[in-house]
């Protein structure tokens, strides 16, 4: 179990969360542990046995949109507590979207759920929306995940389960691709959320559906993906001449949209196909070398994949579901706000 998923435990031991508030830590209530919030930062303490010995985990959390102030906090809190508790914790830091699986089991065998933006501090809580929408993704380890997305028909996946929670009906989308973990994860998330939900097969969608969703769009609908993850994952490499040489470093983790960086050339590799992803503020250089580099890549894979396998090149703000679909929580209006704006939204001011 630990080799092989990074799990000391199935995450069965005692815990406790906080979460940030200015420069202190406010207890969560157990009843609501494993439901997080964009716009909040957490510390979550995990004991565990070991040889009968204690041992501590601190999982110190950052939301994709919680303050700078917050973020830094969490991260000198979590010192504080590894010293209260004699100094020999494991600290992990999650940035939203990239939890271990041990992280993910730890909430009784419900769905870890992210929110979008807002926060659970006690009135600031964002105005739930009308129509809300769930990503449900498991993990190889059979824990689930449950992300709000944009409710928009192009954030459904044909490898995953999606959730969606209306004031004129709710609906278990079930993707052709998705597990029996994933639909259970969507299940448990139903009921959490007190809205009970049917059943809905990939293809048998009604016209109540789409309206919900504002329309039928494509989305990514390849029913190959979830075997062909498993087998080959998918790798996402920044390429980048900043230091003066041009060096590509592997993105670890799962993808998310923020691994994207406005200003590097990306090389995405499905297996089956390999994308050359342009940032808008990438130089001419990093874009020349790139679209070479994937070449060379491919030529240098000791898997033996013929040097025919398609290389996609992808312009910031045009990617296609065959692209969007790789990533957690993808974001139509991400790339179409001002960085600038993104980062003052972030910080609350």
């Amino acid at each position: 179990m630990a080799a092989q998923h990074g799990m000391v435990d199935r995450g069965d031991g005692e815990k406790q969360i906080w979460r940030i508030e200015g420069s202190d830590k406010v207890s969560v209530d157990p009843s609501v542990h494993g439901q997080f919030y964009g716009g909040d930062s957490y510390i979550n303490l995990y004991r565990y046995q070991h040889n009968n010995r204690q041992g501590h985990i601190i999982y110190i959390w950052q939301g994709a949109e919680s303050s700078q102030d917050e973020v830094g906090a969490s991260a000198i809190l979590a010192v504080q507590l590894d010293e209260e508790l004699g100094g020999g914790a494991v600290q992990v830091r999650v940035v939203q979207g990239k939890e271990p699986a041990h992280l993910m089991s730890m909430f009784g065998g419900q769905p870890m759920v992210v929110y979008r933006g807002g926060t659970s501090r006690e009135g600031g809580q964002s105005e739930v929306a009308e129509t809300r929408l769930f990503q449900v993704r498991a993990n190889p380890a059979g824990d689930s995940r449950a992300v709000e997305v944009e409710p928009v028909s192009s954030s459904l996946n044909s490898s995953d389960v999606l959730l969606l929670v209306s004031s004129s009906g709710c609906w278990l989308w079930r993707g052709r691709s998705s597990s029996s973990a994933e639909e259970q994860g969507a299940q448990k998330l139903s009921e959490l959320l007190q809205s009970p939900a049917s059943l809905l097969e990939e293809g048998e969608e009604g016209d109540a559906f789409w309206e919900v969703l504002g329309g039928q769009t494509e989305y990514c609908s390849s029913p190959r993906l979830k075997t062909q993850m498993e087998a080959h994952p998918p790798r996402l490499f920044a390429c980048s001449n900043k230091t003066g040489n041009f060096l590509i470093e592997e993105v670890p983790g799962e993808l998310t949209q923020d691994d994207l960086a406005p200003d590097d050339v990306m090389i995405l590799d499905t297996w089956d196909q390999v994308f050359v992803w342009i940032g808008e503020e990438a130089h001419e250089e990093e874009k020349k070398e790139a679209v070479a580099s994937a070449v060379r890549y491919l030529d240098s894979d000791p898997s033996g994949r013929p040097p025919s396998t398609p290389t996609v090149r992808v312009q910031q703000g045009f990617e296609p579901p065959t692209f969007t679909g790789w990533f957690l929580g993808w974001n139509l209006e991400f790339w179409s706000s001002d960085p600038l704006e993104r980062e003052m939204e972030g910080l609350h001011v």
